[in-house]
This record gives C-alpha cells, sequence and structure tokens, in this order.
C-alpha cells in the first residue's frame, strides 16, 4: 500500500498566510458591537468552524460580562447567529484582499499531481470564501480534486471527521490508511486522527506564528522568525502529529517516508 491522497487545510496550510483573514474578520467583527478581542482568545480556537469559534469566545466570562454591560443582555443563540452571519459578510470582504498563496503551494501540488496522488481540501471558510479560493487556485494552475467546506455538510466541524470521509468518498479512496492529512493547527491534525489518516503538521505559514499583518513579518529579524516556528512547531506537537514539518516542501520527503515503510 502506498500514499493515494492529500487531504489539506485551506488557510494556513496552503493558502492566507498565518490565517490572518478569519483573525482579521473575527476582530472587525467583534469591534463593530464594541467588544476588543485580545489575540490569546482568539488564537486558542483557531481552525474550528467560525460558528463553533464564535460561541466559544461568546463563552469567556470576561466577554460575556462585557456585552451585558454594553447590550443590557447575555449573549444567547441569537446573537451568536447575528455575529456570525456578520463575520461571513466582513470574511467576504477581506478574503478578497487579504488570502494569498503560500509560497511553497503549487511545487508541492505540482509535485502530489506528477505522482499520481489525488488531492483534497476541508476548511473551516464557509462554502462561497472557499469557491473564491478555488477560483484564484484554478486561476494559478493549482487544481485541487475536491474540496468540503464544513459547512458543505450537516455533521459537527473539526476534529469531526466528516469532511474527510466527504473528500474519500468522492476521491473514491477506501481507507484512510493510505491518506495524509496536512494542517497548520491541532484541532485540524485532531480531524485527520479521527479519520484514521497519517497526520502532518506544517509551522512555517501556521496561525500558530501569530503574525496577524504582513508588515509586523518584515520587522522580525530571521533569529525571531526561527523562534515564532520553533513556537509554532511546540503547539503543533501537542496534537501529536506523525510528521511535523517546516513547508510543504518538505511534503515529498514525508511521502517517499512513508512508502518505504509501506514497502518494507
Amino acid at each position: 500500500m502506498k500514499i493515494r491522497a492529500c487531504i489539506f487545510d485551506l488557510g494556513g496550510t496552503i493558502v492566507d498566510r498565518y490565517s490572518r483573514t478569519p483573525f482579521i474578520s473575527l476582530k472587525n467583527t467583534f469591534n463593530k458591537y464594541g467588544i476588543i478581542l485580545s489575540d490569546k482568545l482568539i488564537y486558542k480556537d483557531m481552525g474550528m468552524y467560525k460558528l463553533n469559534h464564535i460561541q466559544e469566545i461568546m463563552k469567556n466570562p470576561y466577554i460575556k460580562s462585557i456585552w451585558k454591560r454594553k447590550h443590557g443582555i447575555y449573549p444567547s443563540k441569537k446573537e451568536e447567529f447575528i455575529l456570525y452571519s456578520d463575520f461571513i459578510e466582513t470574511q467576504k470582504i477581506n478574503s478578497l484582499e487579504h488570502i494569498d498563496i503560500i509560497p511553497e503551494t503549487k511545487r508541492c501540488i505540482n509535485y502530489l499531481k506528477n505522482n499520481d496522488i489525488k488531492i483534497g481540501v476541508t476548511t473551516g471558510f464557509n462554502q462561497d470564501i472557499m469557491n473564491i479560493i478555488k477560483n484564484m487556485l484554478d486561476d494559478n494552475n493549482i487544481l485541487i480534486d475536491s474540496y468540503v467546506s464544513s459547512t458543505c455538510l450537516r455533521e459537527p466541524s473539526r476534529p469531526n471527521p466528516s469532511m474527510i470521509l466527504e473528500n474519500l468518498e468522492r476521491l473514491n479512496i477506501k481507507s484512510p490508511k493510505n491518506v495524509i492529512k496536512i494542517d497548520d493547527t491541532c484541532v485540524g491534525i485532531e480531524e485527520g486522527k479521527n479519520a484514521g489518516c497519517i497526520t502532518v503538521g506544517v509551522s512555517r505559514w501556521s496561525t500558530y506564528m501569530k503574525i496577524c499583518d504582513l508588515n509586523d513579518e518584515k520587522n522580525l529579524t530571521l533569529e525571531k522568525l526561527k523562534k515564532r516556528n520553533d513556537e509554532s512547531k511546540y503547539l503543533l506537537k501537542k496534537a501529536n502529529p506523525d510528521y511535523l514539518i517546516t513547508t510543504l516542501n518538505d511534503i515529498p520527503n514525508v511521502i517517499k517516508d512513508i512508502n518505504n515503510k509501506f514497502d518494507s
């Protein structure tokens, strides 16, 4: 048995360096209601389906008390859905402005195509934004075989494996043991483990680098960037991925190593 497919996360893995788009959109959405979110609170659940992410933020005692003080009531499911709706509209605008293709993506996808390895995507972006990203990748001749958003299925979101399992069905792959899940977040790695896939954490463009402005990145020395990358790897290790790599340029070596183990 050899690797037959790779399933990627989108933001922070193949597009949207550091997952800045959802980060900025969450900040802007809550700001509209007079609440300034701390970076730490946002980063805690990055990678989650964004309705669930907003619900987790709203559970925070400090946020609940601020909401009560500003709006006269404690937040309920109604407020959570209003925030989510506003977030989606904000993210659509920010997606067009901020989402970029991670530098190593095209080379990695070309390698997989040249080796007859199928390619899928799971994402916490909603279907509309996923389609914006698909069109961007298509325009750059980065062709993915299957896209599944957390809003495409009536199933719990990550770490539930439903998006991966839907990809496998679409790709006509029977066993997850022949599949690699590649992600920049712990919840995405857990998603892969729950599906029975081999898991790879990728650190360099991860949300765990905690860079929310590309101008901030320009001001970091190589030493400081290395320290951020080490911290990103430290956080990814908590999900116990089978492999932990720096960029997608390392994927060919991971696949060769796995295939050698299958052959031995």
